[in-house]
């Protein structure tokens, strides 16, 4: 049997401690290469003297880098540390035993050398069971004019907008739970989903007692990590002999997101579509090519639609989404397209609540449904039929003893295996209900 949990690098380690330190340093305002000796400014200061202090041509301020008379460049950065334990099945890693195979880590930097002109990066790694496993990325680096309120451009790895959620997925202080609604922004899939390789138009439109409707209209190549979320997926799906996995593809993706502010305080509405041409795999089938052995390389077309709604009123926040995928897909057996192209379609929806008891405590419920096959939504007929869907009840509890570290606990009742997408750790699954906990803190700066 394959094994799928690969060692990670101690270069991928070092680098994850690097980014941990620079973050601690920054949350607790020191400098990690000085102690406490005053500087010569400090010290001439201190000591009465009315000699002129030279500015500095290298600094750090806070999270604001200073250079000579140039733009200050601008530093955030965020540390998370999570705990999963489930009963039943292994989900989001080795999950039965406990696992702290659940970390966030990032770095990033703004600068606006120009009017009109932001220049950002983020370099992140984070780790879910065997999807990540600290390897340091480039989480976006980007260019952004914007011209006006109405008309902006963006070019670089820009972030990819879908949703309420999955441009700021990975900021934890952004919602009230652990783990968003997996159907929808499943935490494993970030090299898919978190950005591209290109570019997008963006605005907002005013219409006057209309409300007001943004836009941003994007286009690029999605680059998928070898060990990434759908990399695991198809080495997890394809690890029998005589199937042997090879390798997954880029491919090109353009989509809109359109966000309608209402007039009614609070209340707006989404709407978002992609197509994805072309999602490419390779494996081969190690039998004679008599009996159809020999390299094969699986081919989708995937258009999507997503809708939003959200209303924030007074402490509370609600939330609902539905998204409509459907999948599209052929062979080309040893450079021959050989097999008709099939259609499936999946469907995910979520609905939530939130509510800020004081500056300290959030609590959040949310109830979410994923179906693999609309038109088989409880897996009548199939080898597992558990497999074909999943419903999740989570309740969470959100805690921020300080402005800059918080704290969560949730708990999930789940039916169905839809999502587990690891049938080596897992091989007995069935339609019984499961439970897990989830528990995570993180810093941020």
């Amino acid at each position: 049997m394959k094994q799928l949990y690969k060692s990670k690098s101690n270069s991928s380690k070092l680098t994850a401690g690097a980014l941990v330190l620079a973050i601690a340093s920054a949350v607790y305002g020191q400098d990690a290469t000085q102690g406490t000796t005053n500087s010569p400014a400090t010290s001439a200061n201190s000591a009465g003297t009315n000699a002129p202090v030279a500015k500095p041509f290298f600094s750090l301020q806070g999270t604001d880098l200073h250079i000579g008379n140039l733009p200050p460049i601008t530093f955030h950065g965020f540390a998370s540390q999570g705990y999963l334990g489930s009963t039943t099945y292994d989900y989001l890693g080795k999950s039965k035993d406990g696992s702290f195979e659940f970390s966030e880590f990032a770095l990033n930097a703004s600068v606006s050398p120009f009017a009109h002109t932001t220049i950002s990066a983020q370099a992140f790694c984070f780790d879910v069971g065997n999807v990540g496993q600290y390897d340091v990325s480039l989480d976006y680096a980007m260019v952004d004019y914007n011209v006006c309120n109405e008309f902006g451009i963006r070019g670089g790895r820009i972030i990819r907008p879908e949703g309420i959620y999955n441009s700021i997925q990975s900021i934890d202080l952004a919602r009230t739970s652990i783990i968003l609604p997996q159907g929808m922004y499943d935490a494993r899939w970030r090299d898919f989903s978190a950005s591209i390789d290109g570019g997008s138009l963006y605005g907002d439109i005013g219409l006057h007692k209309g409300g007001d409707v943004s836009y941003e209209v994007y286009g690029g190549m999605a680059n998928l990590a070898p060990n990434g979320g759908i990399a695991r997926l198809l080495e997890d799906s394809l690890r029998n002999p005589p199937t042997q996995y090879l390798d997954v593809n880029g491919f090109p993706e353009a989509g809109i997101q359109l966000w309608w502010n209402t007039p009614v305080q609070g209340l707006r509405a989404g709407v978002f579509a992609l197509y994805a041409f072309g999602v490419s795999y390779d494996y081969k089938l190690n039998i004679p090519p008599a009996f159809g052995g020999g390299g094969y390389h699986s081919v989708l077309n995937v258009p999507e639609e997503q809708f939003s709604l959200e209303y924030q009123w007074k402490s509370w926040t609600f939330q609902a989404e539905y998204r409509y995928e459907d999948l599209y897909s052929h062979n080309v057996i040893n450079g021959i397209t050989t097999t008709p192209t099939t259609h499936t379609a999946e469907d995910t929806w979520y609905v939530s609540a939130a509510y800020q008891a004081n500056h300290w405590l959030q609590v959040g419920a949310y109830y979410t449904e994923d179906y693999a096959n609309v038109a088989n939504r409880t897996g009548d007929g199939t080898a597992v039929p558990s497999d074909a869907y999943q419903k999740d009840f989570a309740l969470s509890f959100r805690f921020d003893p300080k402005p800059w570290w918080v704290i969560k606990l949730e708990g999930h009742a789940i039916n169905g295996t839809a999502l587990i997408a690891d049938g080596q750790n897992n091989p007995n699954r069935n339609g019984r209900e499961w439970y897990m906990l989830a528990l995570k803190t993180t810093v941020s700066f």
